[in-house]
């Protein structure tokens, strides 16, 4: 009965006591009123300090038993354990590989499908909203992103910043005041100031790279200390004389060699060489760290050869086009999520856009390949209009001709003067 009650306060609870506060502030569904307040209080939610240590495998066994809790899961372990992961260079090339590729084109808005450029202002070469599409683009790695609309005026979003995600219970709509609270703000009552993106399963890509990346570490680690201790030659002083001094003395003299060629010694003493002799551990180490980032980055990417050098050209092709539909799939969710999240929080501020406007990606056009479809079209007698031919191709047109001439009838014209040259 009391853990009932305990899920019902997480589920339920729409107040929250901040630190600068001395009581409890209500946060009613007028975003208007309730703005300041709700910065009042994530002021003191977002400040928190970073732990810093080196995980391991029971690390992640124990995060992923917390997040999965029936009664009272919890988000932060997993979130320190991926802020170490992170730290690998690899799995940081290819998820920041994925995101650029949506997060790197040009988005509009639009009215029936057409680009409203007034409307496109509003986002357009705004610093806010690339924040937001790349903190949204990263809930792909870490299950959701709560992104805060942080600076807020009539009708314009000044700035954003991206909530400590391990404070957020995604699947109940929680906002926690402490990592270990059990009250909150319910993110539904607030979701003007507060979106939640979610591309991905509610623990995020990175779950299943943490191993890989731990795994790898090891090797590294490991290949390290084999070259301390067989990386370089070892060197044996044999010396004549029994007396401590001058085997403390040919001992620093050993030291000091370093990686010198040469070294004085007291007569008699002899110096011997001993090569390693241990097996290749290249083909250890190396080896084990390459198939591991392999199945990063076919768990990222969902292929290699965008990030590894391929065979032939033709598998070059078939794993570009893999990638190709992966992020397809990634624009799709981000759209839905731009116009069903922050479209309507940006109209509850003010921004004066209409109901039919949506958010899009404005299509680009390769000039190379448009010249062919181009070709086509004028063979079979369509008339292109001087518009169309100055956007897609950016040129100005100061005139165009009195009569189209098709792309069939200009080669023919053209074979003829040859013939008759």
């Amino acid at each position: 009965m009391a853990k009932q009650l305990h899920k019902q306060r997480i589920e339920k609870s729409v107040t929250l006591s901040g630190n600068a506060l001395n009581k409890k502030v209500h946060l009613g569904k007028n975003t208007a009123q309730n703005i300041q307040q709700v910065t009042n209080l994530m002021v003191d939610i977002i400040k928190r300090q970073r732990r810093l240590w080196r995980t391991e495998l029971n690390h992640w066994h124990s995060a992923r038993y917390a997040r999965y809790s029936v009664d009272y899961p919890r988000t932060y372990p997993l979130e320190e354990v991926y802020q170490d992961v992170l730290l690998d260079g690899h799995l940081t090339g290819i998820t920041e590989n994925r995101t650029l590729r949506t997060t790197n084109k040009d988005y509009v808005i639009a009215i029936d499908e057409i680009k409203d450029d007034t409307l496109t202002e509003y986002i357009k070469d705004k610093q806010w909203f690339e924040d937001v599409i790349e903190f949204a683009h990263q809930s792909i790695y870490h299950g959701h992103s709560p992104i805060w609309l942080k600076e807020v005026t009539k009708g314009e979003i000044k700035a954003v910043e991206l909530i400590d995600r391990g404070l957020v219970i995604p699947e109940k709509h929680v906002l926690l005041k402490d990592y270990d609270a059990t009250t909150g703000i319910d993110l539904r009552d607030v979701q003007e100031v507060v979106l939640v993106a979610q591309f991905y399963k509610h623990s995020g890509l990175l779950e299943k790279a943490t191993p890989y990346a731990i795994l790898k570490r090891h090797s590294w680690g490991s290949w390290d200390e084999f070259e301390e201790l067989f990386g370089i030659p070892i060197r044996i002083a044999k010396i004549a004389s029994q007396s401590d001094s001058v085997k403390e003395e040919v001992a620093h003299w050993l030291e000091e060699m370093g990686s010198a060629s040469y070294g004085v010694f007291p007569i008699g003493t002899e110096v011997d060489i001993k090569e390693n002799s241990k097996a290749d551990a290249f083909q250890v180490f190396y080896r084990k760290i390459e198939a591991l980032d392999k199945e990063l980055s076919k768990l990222v990417l969902h292929q290699t050869m965008t990030t590894e050098n391929g065979s032939s050209k033709a598998q070059g092709t078939v794993h570009e086009n893999t990638l190709e539909e992966v992020v397809y799939a990634d624009e799709k969710k981000m759209l839905a999520f731009l116009n069903n999240q922050l479209l309507p929080a940006m109209r509850a501020i003010g921004y004066p856009i209409p109901d039919n406007a949506k958010i899009a990606v404005e299509k680009t056009t390769d000039p190379n390949k448009q010249i062919s479809i181009d070709g086509v079209l004028l063979g079979r007698g369509y008339i292109l209009t001087q518009d169309y031919i100055e956007r897609t191709y950016g040129v100005e047109i100061e005139s165009m001709p009195t009569s189209s001439l098709s792309l069939g009838e200009g080669r023919g014209e053209e074979q003829n003067e040859s013939k008759k040259a």
